[in-house]
């Protein structure tokens, strides 16, 4: 088994690493441009921020396992990796302290101006009067949209200000409201209509994208900052620009709509030469104890499928396949059970969806579970079950 490595890992890790899989290929320096040279016999491809587009995909011709050592998969085009078989894996929650940390670091550097501050400094100005003024954060009411591991680890610091908690997510509920000590907003709008600071921690998806739309920023109170460390694509860049250009709200930003795909690059965005902003290059996840903490996360994933072909935290399994119906089959464990019922049911044109099958301590009996599209008809499930030297019983079912 080969395993590509195109984004730098804590040497331990891929000291690691060679000692479970076969073959390791380490390149952390390859561009997303020169990955589809690579990927041709790769079984297992690590990355990090690299871009893994469809072409790649196409071009990897052993690829079983994409893991992302981060937690988003926007950089790996996922329909094309489910429409070859090819699991994608993340590690979720491992860098949400780190995020955290850079969220409060951003709303300090905005109400303190200490961005500003740095720059007159270096330039050999002192402008103590000037930049003498400045809100406070205790007592504030601090907004929180979204309350997955991040936005948890947000809601322990803004209260560790004095600041009140609102939160907002679709699955929260007055139960977890109560348990995280918050206030519960029905909705966004009454989040944003209660909150000095409002502070986005949703993941990426269709839903989400520009969930702070021209018509929500509108909504945002005079001198209300926002903050996003989750993905620029949540928030509409254009909208925001012009919020910020009347001073109506500040915002501090770690993430962009128009980020460069290289680590290094023009950064052309609505935002650029606009005030009343402070912003960091997409680094929320990038503290040592965050890198070390995923990097072992995405260790561990690969040696559980080396070892077991377990798949731990796969983000594109089907949530729900075509199956309407199963076939549950209480069979002896003999050679060519399962190939002469899956034969069957292709000589009657039915498509199977997932079949599981469970061996019983002994090894003389099993169960099959198959998922099918549509009821198999009469005269199959009779063929089925006349086999009466493999088949115990059988059951259809409708799910």
């Amino acid at each position: 088994m080969r395993l590509l490595i195109v984004d730098k890992l804590p040497d331990t890790n891929v000291r690691k690493l060679r000692d479970i899989v076969d073959e390791v290929d380490y390149r952390p320096d390859l561009s997303a441009d020169d990955l589809a040279k690579h990927t041709p016999g790769a079984n297992i491809l690590l990355v990090r921020g690299t871009k893994v587009s469809a072409d790649v995909i196409a071009k990897a011709d052993k690829l079983e396992l994409i893991v992302r050592s981060g937690s988003g998969t926007e950089n790996i085009d996922l329909e094309a990796a489910s429409a070859r078989g090819i699991y994608v894996a993340n590690c979720p929650d491992k860098n949400a302290v780190a995020v955290a940390e850079l969220t409060i670091g951003l709303l300090i550097a905005l109400d303190r101006r200490i961005p500003d501050q740095v720059m007159a400094l270096r330039e050999g100005v002192w402008n103590k009067e000037g930049f003498a003024k400045a809100d406070g954060l205790k007592g504030k009411v601090f907004g929180v949209v979204g309350v997955g591991a991040v936005g948890k680890e947000v809601i322990r610091r803004a209260k560790a200000f004095e600041m009140s908690v609102v939160a907002w997510s679709r699955s929260l509920t007055d139960e977890i409201a109560c348990q995280l000590e918050v206030l519960r907003a029905v909705t966004i709008e009454e989040l944003v209509s209660q909150s000095d600071i409002v502070s986005l921690h949703v993941a990426y998806t269709p839903e989400t994208e520009h969930l702070f739309s021209a018509e929500l920023i509108s909504k945002l109170k005079p001198g209300t900052v926002l903050l996003n460390t989750s993905r620029g694509p949540v928030v509409d860049t254009i909208a925001l620009a012009e919020a910020l250009k009347t001073g109506k709200v500040r915002a501090g930003l770690d993430v962009y709509e128009n980020e460069p795909e290289e680590g290094k690059g023009k950064f052309i965005d609505a935002l650029v030469n606009v005030p009343n902003w402070v912003g960091t290059h997409h680094i929320g996840a990038s503290t040592a104890q965050a890198q070390r903490a995923t990097a072992d996360e995405a260790t561990r994933i690969i040696d559980v499928y080396v070892k077991t072909g377990r798949v731990e935290n796969c983000v594109n399994f089907a949530k729900r396949t075509p199956a309407l119906y199963e076939l549950i089959i209480r069979h002896y464990d003999r050679i060519g059970v399962l190939s002469r019922i899956l034969n069957d049911l292709k000589a009657a044109r039915i498509n199977v969806e997932e079949v599981h099958n469970i061996i019983f301590e002994g090894a003389k009996a099993a169960v099959a579970r198959i998922q099918l599209e549509k009821p198999p008809p009469a005269e199959t499930l009779e063929r089925i079950s006349s086999r009466r030297d493999e088949i115990i019983n059988m059951e259809l079912v409708k799910l």
